[in-house]
């Protein structure tokens, strides 16, 4: 891509992802979640990770991290075999997730590069798979699945894992005396980042994706876990006592404010 224009929007993702790689540097990577045995079906990261593993073929397979952040992701899939392909609007992300493959020696299967979600520089139909982290909420959707459908090859699969707004709950989350207690700022914590331009999909950003893809499954995380902030020592098990509440009663599910969606490209 010759001439990188942003929106000001971008302008503010890409200045605020400066910042807070600066403050939240990364260079560890656990890869248990997709080498070892261990299965962890309360955790979205892992759950995840088991369907990018699943999908993992004998072949050659190309796979883009839509949105890669600092290399985590990337890292994790090179690892199993993939030729990974990573993008992100921020450069101090590309710079951070380059840094990370070569730690790990696995520069030779990713390459990074700065975009936007909106306009991606790729040819049509060149990956197997496309993955993405609490992504999707950061950008402008139809442009965004525009540009997804015709990189993604026919039959190719689509994971995201992403925060959604559940309608009886965010009336609670938004009163007054909880925006109180626990006021919704931008934030730079490393496990509660939080961008000005953000927003929790609906139900409409779910059809939007429906009317793209075939749905070929849906898994629900986190309802007692939107305790983690107030109770950050007890976030493994809070996410443990959702997945037994969504096992017991499932219409909870509903309530949940993070799913882990599973596409496919219409062949």
């Amino acid at each position: 891509m010759a001439t990188l224009t942003l929106t000001h929007r971008q302008h503010r993702e890409a200045e605020y992802y400066r910042q807070f790689t600066r403050l939240n540097p990364v260079d560890t990577v656990d890869f248990a979640p997709v080498l070892s045995d261990e299965r962890r079906p309360w955790s979205p990261y892992w759950r995840l990770c088991q369907r990018v593993r699943d999908l993992r073929t004998a072949g050659p397979q190309r796979l883009l991290d839509f949105g890669c952040g600092w290399g985590i992701a990337s890292v994790t899939f090179a690892k199993l075999g993939f030729a990974v392909e990573g993008f992100d609007i921020a450069d101090a992300n590309i710079a951070a997730s380059q840094r990370l493959a070569e730690k790990y020696e696995l520069a030779d299967r990713c390459r990074f590069r700065v975009m936007p979600a909106e306009k991606l520089d790729y040819p049509d139909a060149c990956f197997d798979v496309v993955v993405g982290i609490d992504v999707l909420h950061h950008v402008e959707l139809p442009l965004a699945l525009t540009e997804l459908r015709r990189v993604l090859k026919p039959g190719g699969v689509a994971l995201f894992k992403e925060p959604f707004v559940a309608p009886v709950l965010e009336r609670i989350r938004t009163s007054p005396l909880v925006e109180y207690l626990v006021p919704r700022a931008k934030s730079y914590e490393k496990h509660v980042h939080i961008t000005d331009d953000e927003r929790k999909l609906t139900r409409q950003d779910a059809q939007l994706l429906a009317q793209a893809f075939e749905v070929v499954s849906v898994d629900y995380f986190s309802l007692a876990n939107r305790l983690a902030r107030l109770m950050p020592r007890h976030y493994p098990t809070l996410m443990r006592i959702d997945h037994l509440l969504f096992r017991l009663c499932p219409p909870l599910r509903h309530l949940g404010d993070v799913r882990i969606m599973q596409y496919r490209r219409a062949a």
